[in-house]
């Protein structure tokens, strides 16, 4: 790998995306490497979307093209020019692929959202982690008792009020629950096709030791 480059952390809510973000950029940090790793809600996030907008309540941007896949190819230039390790945790499919599925587009539809994410990001070949718990039930009753309130019923009100969740008349955390188990098939099609380096690691929180020294390996230089 490159020493300017570009690593993704993605993985449903409670799978440890952001511990791992921060716990990566410390590690190459350490190694000597001008790092940055951005958390979703970073206010000068290099990625805008929609989803984080509405979760933060951010002012509607006046420029059309704010969310357009566009910013990735700006990105991927951004770390080739800058020679700069950008680590963006979320970002990728759980905040500009998965809200398509949620609103209830097609297969092809989220499909052609992926690939054009990685069409524009081509240049910086980004580097792809995904965390995956085992036990979707476990991870969402984990996440929702560690961020507690009011995270937990903004979450559930989101999915309920999505239209995923509306044409299956599902309510509470079985709809968070249900919702995760039905993208994560969506997943695994995406991550087998995805065109650059990759790393699936299940249970991460199961042994954080292993899990991160497993990561290290995968996108040391």
């Amino acid at each position: 790998m490159a020493a300017s480059r570009l690593i993704l952390v993605e993985g449903m809510i409670g799978s440890g995306k952001t511990t791992t973000a921060g716990r990566l950029g410390d590690w190459l940090s350490g190694r000597g490497e001008d790092v940055r790793a951005f958390d979703e809600g970073a206010a000068d996030h290099p990625v805008r979307t929609r989803r984080v907008d509405e979760l933060l309540a951010a002012p509607v941007p006046g420029d059309p093209d704010a969310y357009s896949a566009g910013q990735w190819r700006r990105l991927a230039e951004r770390c080739q020019r800058d020679g700069q390790t950008l680590i963006l945790e979320s970002i990728f499919l759980q905040n500009s692929v998965m809200p398509a599925f949620i609103d209830g587009a097609s297969a092809a539809t989220v499909d052609q959202i992926c690939t054009e994410i990685q069409r524009q990001a081509a240049p910086a070949e980004p580097f792809l982690v995904y965390l995956r718990p085992t036990d979707i039930a476990a991870a969402i009753a984990r996440v929702h008792q560690a961020r507690g309130e009011p995270w937990s019923s903004r979450n559930l009100a989101f999915v309920e009020g999505s239209p995923w969740a509306r044409r299956r008349n599902l309510r509470g955390r079985d709809a968070v629950v249900r919702l995760y188990q039905a993208w994560e098939p969506v997943v695994s099609q995406l991550y087998e096709r995805y065109p650059f380096g990759k790393l699936m690691v299940p249970d991460p929180r199961h042994d954080w030791p292993a899990a991160l020294q497993t990561i290290y390996a995968a996108v040391r230089p």
